[in-house]
């Protein structure tokens, strides 16, 4: 029997929305040779498609020959968005203020490339840096930033950031306990397995979806001062200001990050 979805098929059109919803769920410029591996595509087949994008518009190429989404269509849950708002001075005021409201550093991350990187950090002037520095790769299965993602984010997402991670029956059933444990309390807390006294705790930074996009975590030392509650909570009410900001962003595309206070 023919059905509908086969009479009106179209693989070229299939295949340039792959392309375009691959970028926009990467975060990052892709050459054609990665595309084509990602894509499990060949060469002139997916060379056509892509140029045509290019000549609509809703790729660009660049000096370096990576291919970038134009602002043509909006994809209101592209990681770009977490990009722009990290790299903003409105984003990084409120995380140095959080710095100096609790004398803790702080992070913000996001999955990149299918993994989660961090995206920004801010540390106490006065005291020994112990975040983590901007391009660093979070453990996927250890850090607070990347549990948390699991637990809040869209399963596209989280399938994305676990697909080429292997783990034993029995591992994955015990990640998925505790994924489901730290979805429930709305927050993740890990303590450091390796340096005493240290604990990351991270909050969602969530799109117009609902849907954790970032995570801004805190690795809270007890060596210095400031009370561990506070921090929560000066921490919490960070993901949240973080989290309209971002969602202002999504929906109004047109207006960028306000400046710092």
């Amino acid at each position: 029997m023919t059905t509908r979805t086969s009479v009106y098929r179209a693989p070229a059109l299939s295949r340039g929305l792959q392309v375009l919803m691959h970028l926009a769920n990467c975060g990052i410029p892709k050459s054609m040779g990665q595309l084509v591996s990602e894509l499990n595509s060949s060469f002139s087949q997916l060379y056509r498609i892509v140029v045509c994008l290019e000549e609509e518009g809703f790729v660009i190429q660049d000096t370096q020959r990576y291919y970038h989404l134009t602002d043509k269509l909006l994809l209101r849950n592209n990681p770009q968005w977490v990009h722009e708002l990290a790299a903003s001075a409105w984003c990084a005021a409120q995380m140095k203020n959080f710095t100096w409201q609790t004398n803790q550093p702080c992070h913000l991350a996001a999955r990149s490339d299918n993994a989660i990187r961090v995206l920004a950090h801010a540390h106490p002037d006065f005291t020994p840096s112990i975040s983590a520095r901007e391009g660093s790769v979070l453990n996927t299965v250890k850090s607070s930033s990347s549990l948390l993602f699991l637990a809040m984010a869209n399963d596209q997402d989280a399938w994305m950031l676990m697909r080429n991670y292997t783990l034993d029956h029995t591992l994955r059933g015990v990640l998925t306990e505790h994924i489901a444990g730290i979805a429930s309390q709305g927050y993740a807390e890990i303590p450091h397995d390796r340096i005493i006294g240290l604990t990351s705790v991270s909050y969602p930074v969530k799109g117009i979806d609902g849907y954790a996009k970032a995570v801004i975590t805190c690795p809270y030392f007890d060596q210095l001062p400031g009370d561990y509650q506070d921090v929560k909570q000066a921490l919490e009410t960070l993901a949240t200001t973080l989290t309209e900001e971002l969602c202002r962003m999504m929906f109004r595309p047109e207006l960028t990050a306000p400046g710092p206070e």
